[in-house]
């Protein structure tokens, strides 16, 4: 089982106004580079039948996963299109934003009072029987 860590940016925020998640372009070129991703129109495509990692972020000491097929927003003729972006940010302003791919999977409850948030998992569709 073999791990990459991407350190370099100690920063997120989770925004349900962002689709994707986005990075910093040099942390997300890395990533998408070792997926053997290609962009197309400004998404990064691979093949569907590449097997996806699991990206985990560590938030406040937790570990929050998204695993492989989750990064997955859409299927074009046997390319599958990543919900992950890279963007130029400058210096001292880096961070990860963890829109709508990251919180599809993760129910987030904002707690301003205490200047907190919360993460629980989210029930997938599989989970709910009728």
């Amino acid at each position: 089982d073999s791990k990459m860590e991407l350190i370099a940016t100690g920063a997120a925020i989770v925004d349900s106004g962002t689709s994707l998640i986005v990075g910093p372009e040099p942390e997300v070129e890395a990533l998408v580079g070792m997926l053997g991703a290609t962009q197309v129109s400004g998404y990064y495509v691979v093949s569907c039948d590449t097997e996806l990692p699991t990206l985990t972020f560590t938030i406040g000491g937790k570990d929050l996963a998204v695993e492989g097929k989750d990064l997955v927003i859409n299927r074009i003729s046997g390319m599958c299109v990543l919900g992950l972006h890279g963007v130029p940010m400058g210096r001292g302003h880096q961070m990860w934003i963890l829109g709508n791919v990251f919180m599809r999977k993760y129910y987030v409850q904002f707690d301003w009072g205490n200047r907190r948030l919360g993460f629980a998992r989210t029930r997938q569709a599989t989970d709910n029987f009728v």
